[in-house]
């Protein structure tokens, strides 16, 4: 009988208490007039190479804001605030496609997983069809400047050339984390031999 007990009492505090990785789901984010988000991008390349296709403005920092229903982007630098044509910035911060494929598929939930093709140019090589292998692996804490939030930690791994003359293969992994509350990726990181790239959330205001 005591067995019987303490086996019940165990069901029910795990009906009680789901863990709160496989029960947090979240759903397409509905963005507002006004809604914005500023990040810092650090971007790296080898000595010499050279990159085609969509590619950041050049700015150490951007704005990404809603303006009549779409998201608008701004390179800044110290005052100097210039409006862009940057689809990868707009994918970096809210996941669209436009630089790496769909960053996030809605709705978002623990062990999701996804594929998306996407141009990549390898180093020394012409611009080509890569596909990224995409997977929601947990739910977990991050800090940022704006403070610690809830986020799904997801990883995009995709294959690239790599050895003498690019004849070999490797396995590129990206790492990125989006949080419900700000309805972005607040953090982003991508290293290869052809670019390493960091994406850092400094600042946001959103309507809920």
């Amino acid at each position: 009988m005591l067995k019987f007990t303490v086996a019940l009492l165990g069901v029910i505090l795990s009906l009680c208490n789901p863990d709160s990785s496989s029960a947090q789901r979240t759903d397409a984010p509905v963005y507002r007039e006004g809604d914005w988000w500023r990040i810092k991008i650090d971007t790296v390349r080898p000595t010499g190479t050279s990159i085609s296709g969509p590619q950041f403005g050049g700015f150490p920092e951007y704005i990404v804001r809603f303006e009549s229903g779409n998201p608008k982007v701004f390179g800044v630098r110290g005052e100097i605030s210039k409006e862009l044509d940057a689809p990868p910035i707009v994918s970096v911060v809210l996941g669209k496609s436009g630089w790496r494929g769909e960053l996030i598929k809605f709705p978002v939930s623990v062990g999701v997983t996804w594929t998306d093709q996407f141009q990549f140019q390898p180093r020394g090589l012409p611009t080509r069809w890569e596909q990224g292998r995409y997977q929601v692996q947990a739910w977990e804490k991050i800090k940022t400047l704006r403070g610690e939030f809830d986020a799904f930690k997801i990883t995009m791994t995709m294959t690239v050339p790599s050895g003498p003359k690019s004849k070999g293969t490797s396995s590129r992994i990206t790492t990125y984390y989006y949080v419900p509350e700000v309805k972005a990726i607040v953090s982003f990181q991508e290293e290869g031999s052809e670019t390493n790239v960091v994406s850092t959330l400094v600042d946001f205001n959103v309507s809920n």
